[in-house]
C-alpha cells in the first residue's frame, strides 16, 4: 500500500525533462499530415560527434566516443495516411579499422486516428522518447541507433505521447546469449499548449528492460527491471519573453520484476529537483540528486546505486550535485549544431566527474 501511495503521488506530480528536450528539439518526428505526398524524398540523416566523459569516481570510469553515423533513406508517402522509408545505418568510431555497425533501416507508418500514428520497423528515437537522463543516457542517441520494433506516437496541441518496444537483441535456437528488449511509455501534458515556452508542464514515464527468451539456452537468469518517473515543471519569462526561469522536480522508482528476483537492490527510489534558466538555444541548470537503492539499466550510470568499477563500490545511497550547460541551434535548414558541458559532484567521495559533447546533425529532405 505504501508503494502504491508513492506511485500515485508521483503520477499526480508528473515532469518534462527540459534539458533533454532542448538537446533534441530540432529532431521532431514529421507527422503524416505534414509530409509531401506522391513524391520520392531523400533524407541523408547523419551526425558527427565527439563525446568525452572525464569520470574518475568509483561508480564509473571515463571514456570517449569520437565518430559519426550515416543513415540515408528514401521516403515515399502515397497519401496522408501511410508512409514508407528504407535505407542503411552505418556507425564509425575514429581510429577503428572498420565500421562499428552496418544495418538496414525500414519504417512503415500508418495514421490510426487524427493524432495517433503507428510505426513498425525502425522506430522514431531521435528525441530520446522524452525520457530524462537518469533513464536514458544522451549518448544513446549517438551510439545505440537505430531502434527497431513497434511504436505509437500521439501529438496534439496539449499532449505528446510515445509508446514503444525496441528489440535490442534477437536470438535463435542455440544462441549463446539472451534476447534483450526494452518497452516504454511517456506522456507530456501542457495545459497552455506547446505553442507557449513557459508555464506548467506535467509528465510521466515508464520504462522496462527484459533479458531472457523462451528459447534462451545461455543458462543466465531471466531478468526484468522496471523504472517509473513523474514530476512537474514550471517556468516564467524574465527580461525578454524569449528567456525563462524555472523549477522542476522529478520522482523515480525502480523495481526488479524478474521471475526469480536476484538483484542486490530489489526496489529503489530517487528524487531530482532542479533550477534552470533557458533561452531558445541555451540552457543552464543546477540540480540535486538523491537516490536510495536505485537501478537504471539504460540511464546514466552515475545516478544508480551499482558501481561499474568494482562491486564493493556499490552504494545504497547516492547523493549528487549536478550542473549543466546545453546549447543547440539550427544554423541552416535541417542542420543542427549542439554542445553540452556537465558536472556531477558526489558528496560521499568528494569527487567531481565531468563530461562534454559536441555534435552536428543533418536531417534535411530533398525531393527526387
Amino acid at each position: 500500500m505504501k508503494k502504491l501511495s508513492i506511485l500515485i503521488i508521483l503520477t499526480i506530480l508528473a515532469i518534462l525533462s527540459n534539458a533533454q528536450e532542448l538537446w533534441v528539439k530540432y529532431n521532431a518526428h514529421q507527422s503524416l499530415d505534414k509530409g509531401d505526398t506522391s513524391v520520392f524524398i531523400l533524407n541523408p540523416y547523419s551526425s558527427a560527434f565527439f563525446d568525452d566523459k572525464e569520470f574518475v569516481s568509483n561508480t564509473k570510469k571515463g571514456y570517449t566516443y569520437p565518430g559519426f553515423f550515416i543513415q540515408p533513406k528514401i521516403v515515399f508517402q502515397p497519401n496522408k495516411k501511410v508512409r514508407f522509408s528504407a535505407g542503411i545505418h552505418t556507425l564509425y568510431f575514429a581510429g577503428a579499422d572498420s565500421t562499428e555497425k552496418f544495418v538496414p533501416v525500414l519504417s512503415l507508418e500508418v495514421k490510426l486516428l487524427d493524432n495517433v500514428e503507428m510505426i513498425l520497423g525502425t522506430i522514431h528515437s531521435k528525441q530520446a522518447h522524452y525520457l530524462p537522463e537518469p533513464l536514458f543516457k544522451p549518448e544513446r542517441l549517438l551510439i545505440s541507433q537505430p531502434e527497431t520494433g513497434l511504436q505509437f506516437l500521439t501529438n496534439t496541441e496539449k499532449f505528446k505521447g510515445d509508446s514503444w518496444t525496441n528489440w535490442e537483441r534477437y536470438i535463435k535456437q542455440g544462441s549463446p546469449f539472451q534476447e534483450v528488449f526494452t518497452m516504454g511509455f511517456s506522456g507530456i501534458f501542457k495545459p497552455s499548449t506547446f505553442k507557449t515556452n513557459t508555464g506548467l508542464i506535467l509528465n510521466f514515464a515508464g520504462f522496462g528492460v527484459h533479458n531472457g527468451g523462451q528459447i534462451d539456452s545461455s543458462n543466465l537468469d531471466v531478468t526484468t527491471m522496471i523504472n517509473l518517473a513523474a514530476g512537474f515543471s514550471y517556468s516564467f519569462p524574465i527580461g525578454t519573453k524569449k528567456t525563462s526561469l524555472g523549477f522542476e522536480t522529478m520522482g523515480f522508482l525502480s523495481s526488479d520484476k524478474s521471475p526469480n528476483p536476484s538483484s542486490k537492490y530489489l526496489n529503489g527510489k530517487a528524487i531530482y529537483p532542479k533550477l534552470f534558466i533557458e533561452s531558445p538555444n541555451l540552457r543552464g541548470e543546477i540540480g540535486y540528486w538523491y537516490a536510495s537503492q536505485f537501478v537504471n539499466p539504460r540511464g546514466e550510470e552515475l545516478f544508480g546505486s551499482y558501481s561499474f568499477v568494482k562491486p564493493e563500490f556499490d552504494s545504497k545511497i547516492r547523493n549528487l550535485y549536478t550542473a549543466k550547460i546545453i546549447y543547440s541551434v539550427e544554423v541552416a535548414k535541417g542542420f543542427t549544431l549542439g554542445g553540452r558541458f556537465e558536472t556531477y559532484y558526489d558528496t560521499k567521495s568528494s569527487i567531481l566527474d565531468w563530461a562534454f559533447t559536441f555534435r552536428m546533425v543533418y536531417d534535411g529532405l530533398f525531393n527526387l
